[in-house]
C-alpha cells in the first residue's frame, strides 16, 4: 500500500509539473485570446480591439525594417561606385566630317599672277596677268583672263649666230586674252609642323583666246618695214593648285600651255626673185606654225565677298 501511494503522488507532480511548464509555453498566445473571450461583443470592446491591433502592427513593421537594413548596407558595400562625367563634352561637340575650310560657291576670284615660260632656249617671255574667275559650285568656275608680255633674248640665241652663221627666226608675244573653264578633281589637306592644318585643291583648266605676236625680223634693219603683228587664235590647258591661308585668300601654283598657231617671218627666196616689200607683204607670204608655249606662275587669289556662309547644316 505505502508503494502503491508513493507512485501516486510521484505521478500526480509529474502531471501538475507538466501541465504548468506547457501553461508558461503557450501563455504568450493564449492570453490575447482570453481577452478577446473576455471582452464580450459589445461596440467599445471592438474599437479596442481594433485601436489595439493599429497600434501592435507598425511594431511589427518596425522590427521587420530594422531587419532587412544591414542587408541594404551589404549590399551598397559590395556594389562598385560609379563615378560621374569628368568632362563637359557632348556628342554635339563630336564631328566625325569636319567642314571645309574654305567655300568658293557664288563667290569672285580676282587672282593677280606672273609667270615665266619654260620650254624656249632662244627667247624667254615674262607673263604678267590677271584672272576674273566666278565660281557656279565649289568645284566648277568660269572666268577670263588677260595676259602682258615682256620678252627677253637668251645667250642661246647669240651663240646660234655665232657658231652657225645663221640668225634665228623668232617671235615675241605681246599681250592675250582667254576664256577660261575650271574643274577642281581634287581636295585635302595636310598638316604644318603639327601646329596647323593647311587647305588646299588641284584645280584643271582649259579655254579658248587670242595672242597678239610680233616677228623679229633677222635684219634688225627691217624691223621697222617689215616685221608685222598677227591675232593668234591661242587654245589653252592648265593644271594647278590652291592653299587656302584665310577666308578670302589664297596662293595659287599654275602651269598652262598655250597653243599659239602663229606666223613667222617668210624665208628669202632661193629662185632670184626679190623678198618682200612690205610687212603686208611679207604677212601674206608668212607660213602658219603652232607653238607650244608653257608658262609656270605663281600668283594669290583674292575673293569677294570676303565672308561665307554655310547653307546646309554641319
Amino acid at each position: 500500500m505505502k508503494r502503491l501511494a508513493i507512485s501516486l503522488s510521484l505521478s500526480l507532480v509529474l502531471v501538475g509539473w507538466a501541465a504548468t511548464g506547457h501553461a508558461k509555453r503557450g501563455g504568450g498566445k493564449a492570453a490575447p485570446a482570453a481577452e478577446e473571450n473576455a471582452g464580450g461583443g459589445g461596440d467599445a470592446a471592438e474599437g479596442g480591439d481594433k485601436s489595439a491591433g493599429k497600434e501592435a502592427a507598425p511594431a511589427s513593421e518596425s522590427l521587420d525594417t530594422s531587419e532587412a537594413a544591414p542587408t541594404t548596407i551589404d549590399e551598397s558595400i559590395t556594389e562598385p561606385k560609379k563615378q560621374g562625367p569628368t568632362t563637359t563634352l557632348s556628342w554635339q561637340d563630336i564631328v566625325v566630317v569636319p567642314r571645309k575650310k574654305f567655300i568658293k560657291s557664288g563667290r569672285l576670284e580676282i587672282a593677280p599672277l606672273a609667270g615665266i615660260t619654260v620650254n624656249d632656249n632662244l627667247i624667254r617671255h615674262y607673263m604678267f596677268a590677271a584672272d576674273l574667275n566666278y565660281f557656279l559650285t565649289d568645284a566648277l568656275w568660269v572666268g577670263l583672263q588677260g595676259q602682258y608680255f615682256v620678252k627677253q633674248l637668251s645667250t642661246q640665241s647669240e651663240l646660234v649666230g655665232l657658231q652657225f652663221n645663221r640668225t634665228s627666226t623668232l617671235n615675241r608675244y605681246l599681250y592675250g586674252g582667254a576664256f577660261n573653264m575650271g574643274y577642281v578633281p581634287v581636295y585635302g589637306k595636310f598638316a604644318w609642323f603639327n601646329r596647323s592644318i593647311v587647305h588646299w585643291e588641284i584645280w584643271a583648266s582649259g579655254g579658248i583666246g587670242v595672242t597678239q605676236t610680233e616677228n623679229i625680223s633677222r635684219n634688225p634693219a627691217d624691223q621697222s618695214s617689215k616685221a608685222f603683228k598677227n591675232t593668234a587664235l591661242t587654245p589653252n590647258v592648265g593644271l594647278g593648285s590652291r592653299f587656302f591661308l584665310t577666308d578670302w585668300l589664297t596662293v595659287n601654283f599654275g602651269l598652262r600651255d598655250y597653243f599659239i598657231i602663229d606666223k613667222y617671218e617668210p624665208l628669202p627666196p632661193t629662185n632670184g626673185m626679190a623678198p618682200c616689200a612690205n610687212a603686208t607683204a611679207c604677212k601674206a607670204d608668212a607660213p602658219g606654225v603652232l607653238v607650244n608655249n608653257f608658262i609656270a606662275y605663281l600668283g594669290v587669289g583674292m575673293y569677294l565677298p570676303t565672308k561665307f556662309t554655310y547653307k546646309t547644316p554641319r
